[in-house]
């Protein structure tokens, strides 16, 4: 907590000379193996820490950074702030936040207490664990690609002249893989995924058994027929897809013309089956922190609801122009960074339907349990174009697999042609902390053969 007091110090500090400011201090703590083949080839670990000072007067802003300590760099630090902020262009939306009530204790469950006990040579044994895993779940499990283990804490320390002191820390674990299939007819990829706030969570052999059976899923795939049909989206092809849409959904895209949502605000954006949320409080989220890069109380966000826009994410900045609150959504991916509004834990509500019904419940289309995205993914104008494996669906039931085809289509026709979600809701921290269910949408263009 002494990292606390000298936010506090500095912010004390800086407003005896007439100005608001803010302190920020980010510490953390990361652990990086990659294996191959039972062997190590990446193993890092790393330390860092660092303090941000935002100074704002009348709507003109400073801001300036440092990873020292001493007394005379903190003094050097602030002072280049206030130098900035007095060369700066005002801006009248420009000011900190005002001084909310944090409302009574609760734990988010975001940090694992036991974190600073498991050994480097513990977790290498667990990623090796992992790969072994996926390379004995069939003999046509030849190799895995970018098998990796990460783990960080972090620590968040911040004040303000408005009367705000926080601060709180957070653990969080990942295990990832390819497992590599191979028989006469080629070879195919499947990724495998554990994450969570507590270390004793991940299974090992979960995560390559995984890995391997989407891998062994795709193995003599080839194109279907260009056509119109339904996409169902299993839960790491729709994060991927939302991950856009959240980005369309920040109240910064929408000021500066750069959604495809624009100007739909209170109108019907999706079918009845879309709940989009986002919240920054969900117990045990990647996310989650009981405040926002600024020091605004986190929260839960409805934005769709059952198909209708109804609030974008906002910062304190982008909510002063539009005279309104902010959602707690202000994000910093470290010291070095000025907030801006993101998502926290952002995801599609699940329905009560398993996936099993789901499925059997189409016609004909593609199962889409892979998807390759170079660019083609545009949260401007909605443009939605990717590469794609999966499995082929007639009368609800698998018939062969799919590869080397294209899905197209525009997101906002994507929303509203949502016409089944499943209850299998699966968080996957690849694109942010974002979580879908299998999803299926009809009329998508399958660019095949």
């Amino acid at each position: 907590m002494e990292y606390l007091e000298i936010a506090k110090d500095l912010v004390d500090r800086v407003t005896r000379r007439g100005v608001e400011a803010e302190t920020i201090i980010i510490e953390n703590e990361t652990t990086m193996i990659r294996v191959n083949g039972g062997q190590v080839e990446e193993l890092s670990r790393a330390g860092s820490k660092g303090l941000g000072v935002r100074i704002i007067k009348e709507g003109h802003m400073g801001y300036a950074y440092t990873s020292d300590f001493r007394a005379a760099s903190l003094e050097d630090t602030w002072q280049g702030a206030l130098a900035l902020a007095k060369s700066a262009d005002a801006d009248e939306f420009r000011t900190l936040p005002q001084l909310e009530d944090m409302g009574p204790y609760e734990d988010l469950q975001i940090y694992d207490p036991q974190f600073l006990t498991f050994s480097t040579d513990e977790k290498l044994a667990f990623i090796l664990n992992v790969e072994r895993a996926a390379l004995e779940y069939d003999p046509r499990i030849v190799t895995t690609s970018f098998c990796t283990y990460q783990d960080g804490l972090s620590r968040v320390y911040m004040a303000n002249s408005r009367g705000f002191m926080g601060y709180y820390e957070s653990t969080g674990v990942a295990a990832y893989l390819q497992a590599v299939a191979r028989d006469e007819e080629g070879q195919t990829a499947g990724p495998g995924l554990g994450f969570s706030i507590f270390y004793r969570d991940l299974d090992h052999q979960k995560i390559g058994d995984e890995a391997a059976r989407r891998a062994l899923d795709l193995l003599g795939g080839k194109p279907v027929e260009t056509q119109r049909t339904a996409v169902i989206m299993d839960p790491f092809v729709a994060v991927e897809f939302l991950s856009f849409v959240s980005e369309a959904l920040t109240a910064e895209s929408m000021q500066r013309g750069r959604s495809f949502l624009m100007g739909k605000l209170g109108q019907k954006v999706a079918s009845n089956k879309v709940s989009l949320l986002d919240d920054g409080r969900l117990t045990g989220g990647f996310a989650s922190a009981p405040f926002d890069g600024e020091g605004v109380p986190t929260s839960a966000t409805h934005l769709i609801n059952q198909g209708t826009l109804k609030q974008l994410l906002y910062d304190t900045y982008s909510a002063q122009k539009d005279d309104t609150k902010s959602t707690g959504n202000a994000h910093r991916s470290s010291y070095r960074d000025l907030p801006s509004p993101a998502p926290t834990n952002f995801y599609l509500q699940p329905s009560s339907q398993p996936l099993q019904e789901t499925i059997t419940r189409v016609e004909k289309g593609l199962y889409m349990t892979t998807s390759m995205n170079t660019g083609g993914i545009n949260p401007v104008n909605g443009d939605y174009s990717v590469g794609a494996s999966g499995l082929w669906i007639e009368r609800g039931q698998v018939v062969k697999p799919v590869t080397g085809v294209t899905v197209a289509g525009n997101m906002l026709d994507m929303l509203q042609n949502v016409v089944a979600v499943a209850s299998d809701l699966r968080f996957i921290p690849i694109h942010g902390s974002i979580g879908a269910p299998t999803i299926v949408i009809e009329g998508m263009t399958i660019g095949g053969r």
